[in-house]
C-alpha cells in the first residue's frame, strides 16, 4: 500500500522511511554523530586555548634542522661514493646489472633509515621543546598543534618564533647512535 500524497504531490514518507535504503551501519554513525553533536559544541572554546607551529618551516629555518640536512646530505654523499666504488669493482658494469641493482636496493634502505632516524631525532626535540614552551608561556595556550591541522590561524595563535628560538638553542649530535 501506498502512502496518500501530499498538497504539493509528493508521497509522505515516515523518517524510519527516509533511512531505509542505507545500510545498518551508517545508521549507527549516523545515530554517533547526533548524539555526538553536543560535545563539538565545546572545539570552539578549545581552539582559543590552541597554539599553532608549522612544525616544516621551524625545523627547515632552525640550527639543528640545517645540521640534520647537512648531515643527511654527508650520508648521502658517502652512500654514492660507496656505490661507485662497488661499480668500480665490478669492472664497468652497465647500470642495469642485477648485482648493482641490489646494491643500490641496499644503500636506498641505509638512506631511508638513517633519514627517518635523523627526523625522528629532529621531531622528538621539537616536540620536547614545545612541551617545555606549553608548560611556561603566559599567553594562556593549553594545546599546540602543527599549522597543517588548521585551514586557518590567527596570528595571535602563531607561536613559530618562540619555538624556533627554543628549538635553535638545541644541538644533536646525529652521528650518535
Amino acid at each position: 500500500m501506498r502512502p496518500a500524497p501530499s498538497a504539493r504531490g509528493g508521497g509522505e514518507r515516515t523518517f524510519a522511511a527516509l533511512f531505509a535504503p542505507y545500510s545498518k551501519t551508517f545508521k549507527i554513525l549516523l545515530i554517533a554523530a547526533i548524539m555526538l553533536l553536543p560535545a563539538l559544541r565545546a572545539i570552539p572554546a578549545l581552539a582559543g586555548d590552541t597554539a599553532f607551529v608549522d612544525v616544516a618551516r621551524v625545523i627547515d629555518a632552525s640550527l639543528p634542522g640545517k645540521a640534520g640536512q647537512r648531515y643527511i646530505d654527508g650520508v648521502k654523499a658517502d652512500l654514492d661514493a660507496e656505490r661507485e666504488k662497488f661499480k668500480k669493482s665490478l669492472g664497468g658494469v652497465a647500470d642495469n646489472d642485477p648485482r648493482l641493482a641490489q646494491k643500490d636496493a641496499q644503500l636506498t634502505a641505509r638512506y631511508r633509515e638513517e633519514y627517518s632516524r635523523v627526523t625522528g631525532l629532529l621531531m622528538g626535540e621539537l616536540k620536547r621543546v614545545t612541551s617545555g614552551w606549553l608548560k611556561t608561556n603566559k599567553r594562556g595556550f593549553t594545546s599546540v598543534l602543527p599549522a597543517g591541522m588548521a585551514l586557518a590561524v590567527a596570528r595571535e595563535s602563531d607561536v613559530n618564533a618562540d619555538i624556533l628560538r627554543l628549538f635553535n638553542a638545541v644541538t644533536i649530535d646525529f652521528a650518535k647512535r
